[in-house]
């Protein structure tokens, strides 16, 4: 029997996806439900800052957007790690977005975890996005949980810990808590990120995979404090750039096992010891000017930009609650603040 067109592939031996209620179907209904509550996470966030217009529910301000960024796999990339496109010694144009990862418009110096979104510009004229943020892990096992949390911290404040700890007892509450604790935080720099994809993703034949995103340069250069520290870090960026490209190191972390490497549970780490990191790739982003008028407008074209995991070949489909989430919360989250 031959698959359903546009059904998802059959999983490989080793690993599976449970799906929320049983089936594909009634996920898809769940998910489109926490769609609608994220969207009024996204308007609270829009009423409480006193902004004219909306911003993404989350990574909501962009610090660095660059268009003409490349990425390169080497070439001895070895063939269990070619898939579709990404074969030795191929390039990319690549369009970057760099940003905190706040719901709300905030200076750069507030801790924060930081993301790093990059669109792949394919051979005729697909795209294929990667999405990291600076921490190996999510604070939320699941979809579920995300909004919940998002939900909850959308509220009054003085009522976030008591309402965590009723819905998830204080056992989960203190996970949670201690890893946004860690995860937010103030940055030296954004060329000095790491950024992990968290989640899991096909890779062709290789299966499932996390990612990663990791600095080829040097520690970052003493600077005098910026006259703005509400923009320090683009501010930092720009320094550095001006002068030389800004690289990073593209890895890719294999599935081991259920236990090892969770496709489901976003927040486990896959760790190193397990699962060794192998490079991929290496994307450059170009010096150039990013404060001067055209490089401004580039990062306001860059941020009129829609993100999202699904925007893949069909080799590269996003695997896990978490993930399948973002196919319908991405969009309808997109859909909010597009319309201003």
């Amino acid at each position: 029997m031959t698959e359903k067109q546009g059904s998802p592939p059959a999983p490989r031996p080793g690993w599976r996806e449970i799906y929320h209620g049983g089936s594909p179907e009634a996920e898809e209904r769940h998910f489109r439900d926490l769609a609608d509550v994220i969207v009024g996470v996204q308007r609270a966030n829009r009423r409480r800052s006193g902004s004219p217009v909306s911003h993404r529910t989350f990574h909501a301000k962009i610090v660095v957007g660059v268009d003409n960024a490349e990425l390169a796999f080497r070439d001895d990339l070895p063939a269990a790690l070619c898939a579709g496109d990404f074969t030795p010694g191929a390039r990319f144009p690549v369009t970057v977005r760099l940003s905190n990862a706040s719901g709300a418009v905030r200076a750069d110096s507030s801790p924060d975890l930081r993301g790093a979104a990059l669109k792949i510009r394919l051979p005729g004229g697909g795209e294929h996005d990667l999405l990291m943020t600076s921490y190996p892990v999510s604070h939320a096992r699941d979809a579920t949980q995300f909004v919940e949390i998002a939900r909850i911290g959308a509220g009054p404040r003085p009522l976030v810990l008591p309402r965590m700890l009723l819905r998830f007892g204080p056992s989960e509450t203190a996970r949670i808590l201690g890893n946004l604790r860690r995860a937010n935080r103030p940055s030296a720099g954004l060329a000095q990120e790491s950024y992990w994809s968290r989640g899991a993703v096909l890779w062709g034949d290789a299966g499932p995979v996390r990612f990663r995103l990791s600095p080829l340069g040097g520690p970052a250069p003493a600077l005098a404090p910026a006259a703005d520290p509400a923009d320090e870090l683009r501010t930092r960026f720009a320094a550095g750039l001006s002068g030389a490209p800004v690289r990073f190191a593209l890895h890719v972390q294999k599935f081991v096992d259920e236990r090892l490497t969770p496709i489901e549970d976003g927040a486990v780490e896959w760790r190193e010891g397990d699962s060794p990191w192998l490079g991929v790739a290496t994307l450059t982003i170009p010096a150039q000017d990013l404060l001067g008028a055209a490089g401004q407008a580039t990062r306001d074209r860059v941020d009129t930009l829609a993100f999202n995991p699904w925007h893949a070949p069909p080799e590269f489909r996003p695997l896990g609650n978490l993930n399948r989430a973002r196919r319908a919360v991405y969009t309808a989250s997109a859909r909010e603040w597009q319309a201003g």
